[in-house]
C-alpha cells in the first residue's frame, strides 16, 4: 500500500513500565524522503510533538511499545490528533516479518546484528515511507459526545434550586442544538438523557460517522455552565486482534548441526516441529536469515558437549542462548530420539545432519519442558485472563532462566496493570493457594498409593517367581512321574517312592493352583488402582482408612479430629461400645452399600452416629478409595446426629410426672414425721 503523507514519525521504544509516564521513546522524522529530526522523547512529549507537527503517518514495528497494554495503548491512542494514521511496518496481510527482513526487501542496508532503538526508530520510519507495512484502523465509525453541567449546582444559598434549574436549561439548550446539527447533516445518532426537574442534566450522543465529519459542526466547549467534549472511540477489537497477530508471533529453539551440509531442526516452545532440512552450501547469514523468517530464535542447540564456533556465533547474531548436552550423545541416542520424534510430527529424517540437528533441538527443549508445563498448569489454577497475558513471552522467560515463582509474580503485575479488578487478581491467588495445598495433600496421598502399587509390585514378582520355580518343580515331577510309569509295572506303582513323588505332584499342583489364583487377584488389584490414581489426584475421589469391624477402631493409629473411616461390616449392637470415642473425635463412618437401609436408621437416630453409605472402589486392605463428594453429604447428617444428641440431653434433664409425684410423696412423709416427732417432745 501507498500514502501520499509527507511526513512519517518512527518511533521504537527505549524503555516502558507499568505507567504510560514510564515510557520513553526514539522518534524519527521523515520528509520527502530525507531524515529531518531524530529524539529521544517521553510519552508525553512524543503526543505534543504529534500535535505539533500533524505527521500523516505515526509508524511503529509493535502496536504493544505505544503503551505495554491494551488499556494503555488505549489511552495513548486517544490523546493522538485526528488524521494520523497508525501503520504497522512488519505486518503484512499474511503475516508478522522481522524488521530486518522487511528492511532488505526495501533495500535498506541494516549492519549485522540488532538494532539499537535509534537505529530502528529510522527504519521504521523509512520503511513507513516506502509504503510498507499496514495500516491499523484504529477508531470505530461511531463518536461519542458528552453534555453535561459545568458546576456542580451546589451555590446560590436560598437560591439553590433555582440556579439548578437554569443550569439544566442551559444543558437541555445545547442538547437541542446538537440533536439540530446531527439532523441537518443526516448523521445518524443515537441519544442517552439523564433528566431532572426543570430540564436535562447530562445526555451521551452516539454519533454513527467519523470524527472527521464532525469538523465545524460539533466542537469541545469548557463553557461556565455547559461542557461539551467530542471523543472518537477507539475501536478495541481491531487493536486486540494486531496485538493477538504479535503475540502469535512463534518463539524457536533450532537444533544445528553444522559442516558442509548443514542440519537445521526448528521446534515452537510448545515442543511441535516446525521445520526439518539439511542443505550444502549454507553459512552463518543464510542460516540466520532463515530462521529470522520464522520466528524469534530463543536457544540455538547441538549435540556436542562442546558447542562449535558456528554455532556460537549464530546463537549470538540471533540474540538466543547455546544448549549442549552434559556430554556428547551417541549414535543410537539420536537415532532413537530423531526418528520417534520426526514420525511424530510426520516428518522424515533423509539424513545424519537432519538426524543430528533435531536430536539436539529435542534434548534441548526436553531440558525446560518441565518448567513450561509447570508455568502452564499454575496459570490454569489461578484461571486469569488469559486476554490479558502474553503467554508466550513469559514461556521465553523461563527459557532464559527466569524462575517459575517470579513468572507468575510478573503475570499477576501485568494482569493488575492491565485493568483485571484486584479483587479478582487477589482471589485468583489465594484460589491458587488453596488448589496448590489441595494438590500437595493429593500428592502426599498418590505417593502412599504408589508406596502401596510398588509393594504389590513386588509381591507379585516374588510370586511370580515362585510360581516359576513350582512350574519348574512340576514339569521335572511330571517328567520323573512320566518315566515311572513308562518303565514300571503295575505293582510297583506300590513303592514307597513312587507313592512319594506321586503326592509331591499332587501337592504342588495344588500349590500352583493356589498361586495362579493368587497372582490374578494381585494383578486385578493392581490394574484397579492404576485406573482409580488419575481420579485422585483431579479430586473426584479421596483415599480414607478401612477396617473390617468397628472394634479395630481403637488400633487405628492418630485418629484425627473428624476423620472419615470406611467398616466393612457393622454390628450394630456393638456399636455402643465405641460411641464415646466416636462423639469424643467426631469420627464420620462411611459403610458399603450393601448395608441395609433400616441398620443404617438405627445408627444415626437411636446410637447417634453420623454414618452414610458409599461406594468402596478399592480391593486394597486397609485402604477405601470412595467418591469426593462423601464429605459434603456426611455434613448433612452428622448436623441430624447433633440435633438428636441435643435432644437426649434435654429429655434427661426434664423431670416426668411419676418423678414429681414421688418427690411429693417423699415431702410429705418427712413432714408428717417431723410433726409427730415434735408432738411427742411436746407434754401434754
Amino acid at each position: 500500500m501507498e500514502y501520499s503523507a509527507e511526513s512519517y514519525l518512527g518511533v521504537d521504544i527505549v524503555k516502558s513500565g507499568s505507567k504510560l509516564s514510564d515510557f520513553i521513546y526514539f522518534a524519527a522524522l521523515i520528509r520527502d524522503g530525507s531524515l529531518v529530526k531524530i529524539d529521544e522523547v517521553s510519552a508525553s512529549r512524543l503526543i505534543r510533538i504529534l500535535w505539533e507537527l500533524k505527521p500523516s503517518v505515526l509508524a511503529v514495528d509493535n502496536l504493544l511499545e505505544l503503551g505495554g497494554s491494551i488499556k494503555n495503548v488505549s489511552n495513548f491512542i486517544k490523546l493522538i490528533p485526528p488524521g494520523v494514521r497508525i501503520v504497522q511496518v512488519n505486518v503484512d496481510e499474511k503475516s508478522l516479518r522481522d524488521l530486518r527482513v522487511a528492511a532488505k526487501q526495501a533495500g535498506l542496508e541494516v549492519p549485522h546484528g540488532k538494532l539499537d532503538s535509534k537505529l530502528s526508530a529510522v527504519v521504521i520510519a523509512l520503511l513507513a515511507s516506502k509504503g510498507f507495512g499496514k495500516e491499523i484502523e484504529v477508531f470505530s465509525k461511531k463518536v461519542k459526545i458528552y453534555v453535561h453541567r459545568g458546576r456542580s449546582g451546589r451555590a446560590g444559598g436560598s437560591s439553590a434550586s433555582r440556579f439548578k434549574r437554569n443550569l439544566r436549561a442551559s444543558v437541555a439548550q445545547v442538547v437541542r442544538k446538537v440533536e439540530e446539527t446531527l439532523k441537518a447533516n443526516s448523521i445518524e445518532y443515537d441519544l442517552t438523557l439523564r433528566r431532572s426537574k426543570g430540564g436535562v442534566d447530562s445526555a451521551v450522543f452516539t454519533a454513527y460517522c467519523d470524527r472527521e465529519r464532525l469538523y465545524g459542526l460539533i466542537k469541545n466547549l469548557r463553557g461556565h455552565d455547559v461542557v461539551v467534549r467530542v471523543r472518537p472511540v477507539v475501536s478495541l477489537s481491531s487493536i486486540k486482534q494486531i496485538l493477538h497477530q504479535e503475540q502469535e508471533q512463534k518463539y524457536l529453539i533450532v537444533g544445528l548441526d553444522p559442516g558442509i551440509e548443514v542440519g537445521v531442526a526448528v521446534l515452537d516452545l510448545g515442543g511441535r516441529l516446525i521445520m526439518l532440512k539439511s542443505a550444502r552450501g549454507l553459512d552463518r547469514e543464510d542460516v540466520v536469515a532463515l530462521l529470522r523468517g520464522l520466528g524469534r530464535v530463543v536457544i540455538v542447540a547441538t549435540d556436542k558437549q562442546q558447542p562449535p564456533e558456528f554455532i556460537r556465533k549464530v546463537a549470538a547474531t540471533v540474540g538466543a542462548k547455546v544448549y549442549s548436552p552434559e556430554r556428547n550423545l551417541s549414535v543410537y541416542e539420536k537415532e532413537s530420539i530423531a526418528r520417534s520424534y520426526a514420525a511424530l510430527y510426520g516428518f522424515e529424517v533423509k539424513d545424519n545432519h537432519t538426524r543430528d540437528s533435531l536430536a539436539a533441538a529435542v534434548e534441548a527443549y526436553r531440558s525446560v519442558e518441565r518448567k513450561i508445563r509447570e508455568l502452564e498448569e499454575e496459570l490454569s489454577e489461578m484461571d486469569l485472563d488469559r486476554s490479558l497475558v502474553n503467554l508466550e513471552k513469559y514461556r521465553v522467560k523461563i527459557v532464559e532462566g527466569l524462575p517459575v515463582a517470579a513468572v507468575i509474580e510478573e503475570i499477576i503485575a501485568e494482569a493488575l496493570s492491565s485493568g483485571e479488578s484486584t479483587d479478582k487478581v487477589l482471589e485468583a491467588v489465594h484460589e491458587a493457594k488453596a488448589l496448590a495445598e489441595v494438590n500437595e495433600l493429593m500428592r502426599k496421598k498418590i505417593r502412599e498409593l504408589e508406596r502401596t502399587v510398588e509393594s504389590l509390585e513386588i509381591e507379585r514378582q516374588q510370586l511370580l517367581s515362585r510360581i516359576k520355580t513350582l512350574e519348574g518343580e512340576l514339569s521335572k515331577m511330571r517328567s520323573l512321574l512320566e518315566s515311572g510309569l513308562a518303565s514300571v509295572s503295575r505293582e510297583l506303582m506300590r513303592d514307597r517312592k513312587v507313592y512319594e513323588l506321586t503326592q509331591r505332584m499332587i501337592n504342588a499342583v495344588r500349590d500352583l493352583d493356589n498361586l495362579r489364583f493368587e497372582y490374578e487377584r494381585t494383578r486385578e488389584h493392581y490394574t484397579k488402582l492404576l485406573a482409580l490414581l488419575p481420579s485422585v489426584a483431579e479430586g473426584r475421589l479421596i483415599v480414607i482408612r478401612k477396617i473390617r469391624t468397628i472394634e479395630q477402631l481403637e488400633n487405628l493409629r492418630e485418629l484425627k479430629q473428624g476423620e472419615l473411616v470406611f467398616v466393612e461390616n457393622l454390628a450394630v449392637e456393638n456399636l455402643e461400645k465405641f460411641s464415646q470415642l466416636i462423639e469424643k473425635l467426631e469420627i464420620r463412618l462411611v459403610l458399603p452399600t450393601s448395608f441395609p437401609d433400616d441398620y443404617l436408621v438405627r445408627v444415626v437416630n437411636d446410637v447417634a452416629i453420623p454414618a452414610i453409605k458409599e461406594v468402596d472402589y478399592s480391593s486394597v486392605e486397609d485402604i477405601a478409595i470412595v467418591n469426593s463428594e462423601v464429605r459434603s453429604k456426611i455434613v448433612e447428617v452428622v448436623e441430624r446426629v447433633r440435633e438428636i444428641r441435643k435432644a437426649r440431653e434435654r429429655r434427661e434433664r426434664e423431670l416426668t410426672l411419676h418423678d414429681l409425684e414421688e418427690i411429693i410423696r417423699e415431702y410429705r412423709r418427712v413432714r408428717e414425721e417431723a410433726e409427730n416427732s415434735e408432738k411427742r417432745a411436746s407434754p401434754s
